[in-house]
């Protein structure tokens, strides 16, 4: 809570199972303040957020387990979770702003990733009247599609039909290889995403471009599995439950225990957590009516017809992506983001873009660009709500060992940055463009 408050309050989602609080001061151990939130700093927001109703640091509350112990508390666990931590968290900020300033905050705004993107839209879902902005990554509003893919691959998973770390992270390497300079540039980035049709069946064993090595190149059946990842799952009847990823590195992907968590909460089974082989029999004609009932019933999923009422009354809403996202699809969350768009036109907002943009980060996995020091999600979505600036161009900041501090543009779906001249690790050398 800010001396210099400008007004503002700023909610941040969590990630994962959550269980934890995501601060905004960050302590040495002499207490001394290293990093500061931006929403904090920069905007002078009152921060607020919360551990999403379970507590990781004690194995007896902590999520998913805690879900399903029989206790009224464990009940309790899951709908926080679920969806009613955002709405306590928010309602409580709010309490505790008015008590302290003597005034309530004039501008609202909720920013997550993942869970935390999950919970930005459930803000927005049961919520609308208490914010006035929102920012939402790495989730597309279909919990039940996603949950569905990562079961579909979770399923083999122990069998010699899922690849090893090892061989997962040469198959993206070998997607690298052949997509990096679509984007103009050499530089360990699939920044052209849509550009890139590398073809999975060119690392299976024998194959000219594979290796050599049994344990690096890639069985028949290893290569069936990487296809169902850069493939759209599809109902029997041909239709899209979920669509297909961008090229990632999913060496370090842990599908079953994010799938058999949602499983366990759509069906109360908690043997989709515990049992690898109940795992294995997940079947999508079987399980994904369960799976979609069950987690709408729960207050899990998202209702993108909400969505759509809130940015229809002109509420503002930043979408984003990680490019190189491993655990969630950019082009599902696209999918929802344009369903969504057209159901705002059918309420009357002529031009979605008025009110929601989605964007994308070039060459980050899973949450890569969630702070707000790699991309400044909080100005952004200010200077929109507060002055009426549309963002058009964001701007991603990485620092690394080999490459040091390098600026690439963020650039609304579908365009990429792509180099043109300059120094390479300035944003300004690239420029957005359509694939």
């Amino acid at each position: 809570m800010p001396d210099n408050w400008s007004g503002r309050l700023w909610q941040q989602g969590g990630g994962g199972f959550d269980g934890f609080i995501d601060s905004a001061v960050v302590l040495d151990a002499a207490g001394k303040v290293q990093a500061l939130s931006r929403a904090v700093g920069q905007q002078a927001a009152v921060y607020a957020t919360s551990n999403g109703g379970n507590r990781q640091s004690v194995a007896a509350e902590a999520g998913p387990m805690v879900w399903f112990d029989g206790t009224p508390a464990g009940a309790q666990s899951l709908q926080d979770y679920d969806y009613a931590s955002v709405g306590k968290t928010v309602h409580f900020a709010k309490a505790l702003t008015a008590e302290f300033y003597g005034r309530k905050p004039s501008k609202t705004y909720f920013s997550g990733c993942s869970n935390g993107g999950r919970n930005a839209y459930a803000a927005i879902q049961r919520w609308p009247e208490e914010y006035d902005g929102v920012v939402s990554g790495c989730m597309g509003m279909d919990l039940a599609g996603q949950t569905a893919m990562w079961m579909n691959i979770a399923k083999v998973d122990g069998t010699p039909a899922m690849p090893t770390a090892t061989q997962w992270n040469r198959l993206y390497q070998a997607a690298v290889a052949a997509c990096d300079a679509r984007d103009g540039l050499t530089d360990g980035i699939i920044a052209n995403y849509a550009g890139c049709d590398f073809d999975v069946g060119t690392q299976a064993c024998g194959q000219a471009g594979a290796s050599s090595d049994p344990s690096i190149c890639l069985s028949a059946a290893q290569v069936a599995t990487a296809k169902t990842l850069v493939s759209s799952l599809t109902s029997s009847a041909g239709s899209v439950v979920y669509s297909k990823y961008q090229w990632a590195d999913w060496s370090t992907s842990f599908y079953g225990v994010l799938g058999g968590a949602y499983m366990a909460i759509a069906t109360s089974d908690v043997s989709w957590i515990t049992s690898p082989a109940r795992q294995a029999t997940f079947d999508l004609g079987q399980h994904l009516g369960p799976l979609t009932v069950g987690l709408q019933q729960t207050g899990a999923d998202n209702d993108k017809r909400a969505v759509a009422d809130f940015i229809a009354a002109g509420k503002k809403v930043i979408h984003w992506h990680d490019g190189a996202d491993e655990l969630v699809s950019l082009e599902d969350h696209q999918r929802n983001i344009a369903l969504v768009h057209e159901m705002a036109k059918a309420k009357g907002l002529a031009d979605p873009a008025q009110a929601s943009r989605f964007f994308i980060v070039p060459g980050t996995n899973h949450s890569g660009g969630q702070a707000l020091t790699a991309v400044d999600w909080s100005q952004a979505i200010v200077d929109w709500v507060e002055a009426g600036i549309a963002p058009s161009q964001l701007t991603y900041t990485a620092s690394t060992a080999a490459q040091g501090v390098r600026t690439l543009p963020v650039c609304p779906y579908p365009q990429y940055p792509r180099y043109v001249s300059g120094d390479t690790s300035l944003s300004t050398s690239y420029t957005c463009t359509a694939p």
